[in-house]
């Protein structure tokens, strides 16, 4: 992506439009202004109507509607009925084991699937929210490839690709490569967190034979993790990722039932680091299965895979780029695993693997220069006394533990600051690309607890949570972008000075 091209997002994007600007299978989406987030939150039609996009586990792409609008019809469903899709008949499976229920299922000639509910089903938000979890929802491009083959649109959108058999050989070369592992060693899913999901499980089911299921988390995770883990009969949560005395005593009391225990390198938003050799050492001695979420600092800043038994990365992020496509990827250590997880895993459409596949090869490069800049940008808010509080992987209590991992001078591409006054003040003036997600190469900042904890800023109770866990209500998460820093910078100079 050229800085010209970068360059354009350096605006006030309108609310509801395409980021990418312009694609359809967008999974970001503008929402410039602090108000238009709280509305989206609210459900208030007024920016629902103009979404053109938003993150796919959290609002149906305009393909997929379209495509399910027609399974309805075609099929006869009745308006007494609704239609979920799903990825597939395995998608299917998985949620009728994990949630004890039967569901009526319509498979079309393109092996699409739709669960049949009663539009007056109670349980509908219960299958919904597991599905999001589990990631097992169609991909866009597949939905887009379907409405093609039944002429029900007359072209395709074009995009840079490489054909699947390289696109499949440029992926899990780049990750093997970037891991220090073979290339075998890698099992591609259908989005991130089937990716965590579907590892959660097979270690779960691993670690069965011994009498343990107990998942411990560690951190304030990912909201979709934890209530994977929350899902769980058995789980503990320890919130405090520094505090490794207090888990090592718990471990010594209760590591007979525990399975697997679950930690973010680094965490989201805060960008905090455990220390992950003595995590390591932790589980080694207890016969513990580690998982290590690696999506925020990639395998170029870290080396995790030596201190665990499986990394996830979300493939949708730093690999990605340019956030058009859901995909994730599970990295095993020894050869029995791989088996296991490539059996219960949703495999990614082959569009999404052809689009990723050319994406990639930029990988690296990407996150040099994004890291370069966040460097940059970080010693620049630092002298700008508007900023109050800078969360990074600089901050005091991260910096020794990130130093045991990191690769030469490499950081992730992610600040998280709070301002001297409400976001909005600051939020809504800042002319770069606004909405979900991150590891783009494009500046994108996220309200951060507006978008994934919502309903914690409406009580107190919620306030008081996030005061528990240190993540101030006013916090912008920036995922810092690969265009020129000077222009990065004078966006924020033009807000702040």
């Amino acid at each position: 992506m050229t800085s010209e091209v970068i360059s354009e997002y350096f605006c006030k994007i309108p609310c509801g439009e395409n980021i990418p600007l312009d694609n359809p299978h967008s999974v970001s989406v503008s929402l410039p202004k602090i108000q238009d987030v709280i509305d989206y939150e609210e459900g208030k039609s007024s920016v629902i109507d103009k979404m053109k996009s938003g993150y796919p586990r959290f609002f149906r792409n305009p393909f997929v509607t379209q495509l399910t609008q027609f399974i309805k019809k075609k099929y006869k469903i009745s308006d007494a009925e609704k239609l979920i899709p799903i990825t597939s008949i395995h998608a299917k499976i998985i949620i009728e084991k994990a949630l004890n229920v039967s569901f009526e299922c319509i498979e079309d000639k393109y092996k699409n699937a739709f669960l049949i509910i009663n539009s007056e089903d109670e349980n509908e938000k219960k299958y919904a929210d597991f599905i999001r979890n589990a990631g097992l929802i169609i991909s866009s491009r597949k939905a887009e490839e379907t409405l093609y083959n039944y002429n029900l649109i007359k072209t395709v959108f074009v995009e840079e690709t490489v054909n699947e058999k390289k696109a499949i050989s440029n992926i899990k070369n780049t990750l093997s490569e970037a891991y220090g592992t073979s290339s075998n060693k890698v099992v591609l899913s259908n989005c991130g967190m089937n990716a965590l999901f579907t590892a959660t499980e097979v270690l779960v089911s691993v670690q069965k034979k011994f009498w343990k299921t107990e998942i411990v988390q560690l951190g304030w995770l990912y909201v979709d993790t934890m209530e994977i883990i929350e899902r769980k009969e058995n789980s503990h949560v320890q919130i405090n990722i520094f505090d490794l005395n207090q888990l090592e005593n718990w471990l010594e009391r209760n590591h007979q039932k525990v399975a697997v225990l679950i930690t973010e390198v680094v965490s989201n938003p805060l960008l905090q680091c455990v220390d992950l050799p003595r995590l390591h050492e932790l589980c080694s001695r207890f016969s513990i299965k580690l998982i290590i979420d690696n999506t925020l600092a990639t395998p170029y800043c870290v080396d995790v895979l030596p201190y665990c038994d499986v990394v996830v990365e979300s493939l949708t992020k730093f690999a990605c780029g340019n956030a058009d496509l859901l995909f994730g990827a599970i990295i095993a250590k020894n050869n029995a695993l791989v088996s296991l997880l490539s059996e219960n895993v949703i495999p990614p459409f082959e569009g999404e693997v052809k689009r990723l596949g050319f994406e990639i090869l930029d990988y690296e490069n990407r996150v040099n220069r994004i890291s370069e800049n966040t460097i940059l940008l970080h010693d620049y808010l630092k002298t700008q006394s508007k900023v109050v509080e800078i969360k990074s992987v600089f901050h005091e209590d991260s910096l020794g533990n990130f130093s045991k991992i990191q690769k030469g001078n490499l950081v992730p591409g992610l600040l998280s600051v709070v301002f001297d006054e409400d976001l909005a003040h600051y939020y809504d003036k800042l002319e770069l690309a606004k909405g979900p997600s991150l590891g783009t190469e494009f500046t994108l900042a996220m309200p951060y607890v507006y978008l994934a904890h919502y309903d914690y800023l409406k009580s107190e109770s919620g306030l008081s949570k996030l005061n528990e866990l240190g993540i101030n209500p006013n916090l912008l998460r920036i995922s810092v972008g690969a265009e020129p820093i000077e222009d990065i910078i004078n966006v924020f100079q033009l807000v702040l000075e």
